[in-house]
């Protein structure tokens, strides 16, 4: 096809996104079947007009269900013979929102990358028992309020996990809902704090390490 195009022909073809070669890892997941036949993201850079003619979700859905795609028995066959789970859910965003006042930067970042993957996503707050109700601290508890609605105004599900340790509570959200994206706020900790407490990015790697993990940094600028 460059060969055409680069002779100065046009072109319109159809291709279904299975085979785009940056969805191949969440077709997988998806569906047990690793696409061989791929295309590179920069044909459709590349393109004067995209235009998407798929069916709703709901209608794929049933059309898969039916049959009318995949034989039923076909798809439950492989999974089974390759021992895999049952489907998962392309992809799924956590952010860990805090009550630190720069926790908006991680939220906004969130937002962006739950768009560009066209995913829903979670806010989620682990409340430790210094952080509950009757023991916050006034500035904190302002500024966890206010995290709290620009997520809601940027289209997350906000959530909050209690538990002893922040990282507790997160691993265990991450792995009941199959988290596959997860955005971390990290302030300046003293080596000391982190020898004592330990750091929760690094036991949440540990917990869960097929989830992709970005890192904003929260420093006043």
């Amino acid at each position: 096809m460059l060969e055409i195009l680069n002779a100065g022909i046009h072109v319109m073809t159809a291709v279904n996104l299975q085979h785009v070669e940056t969805l191949n890892d969440a077709v997988a997941r998806a569906t047990g079947v690793r696409v061989r036949e791929t295309i590179p993201d920069t044909f459709l850079d590349r393109a004067d007009e995209v235009i998407n003619v798929d069916v709703t979700v709901e209608e794929l859905r049933n059309r898969l269900r039916k049959g009318k795609i995949y034989r039923p028995e076909k798809a439950a066959s492989y999974r089974a013979r390759e021992g895999l789970e049952p489907a998962l859910i392309p992809e799924w965003v956590m952010v860990c929102m805090s009550s630190n006042a720069l926790a908006p930067r991680v939220l906004r970042t969130g937002a962006r990358i739950a768009g560009r993957l066209g995913s829903r996503w979670y806010a989620v707050y682990v409340e430790t028992r210094s952080e509950r109700g009757d023991r916050i601290n006034p500035r904190d508890a302002e500024a966890l309020q206010q995290n709290i609605k620009l997520a809601e105004i940027l289209g997350a599900t906000v959530v909050r996990v209690k538990a002893d340790k922040p990282a507790d509570g997160l691993i265990a959200f991450a792995q009941r809902e199959g988290v596959t994206h997860v955005i971390f706020g990290q302030s300046d900790r003293t080596r000391w704090e982190l020898l004592v407490r330990g750091s929760t990015l690094d036991k949440f790697l540990s917990a869960v390490p097929d989830a992709a993990v970005q890192v904003v940094p929260l420093t006043q600028t």
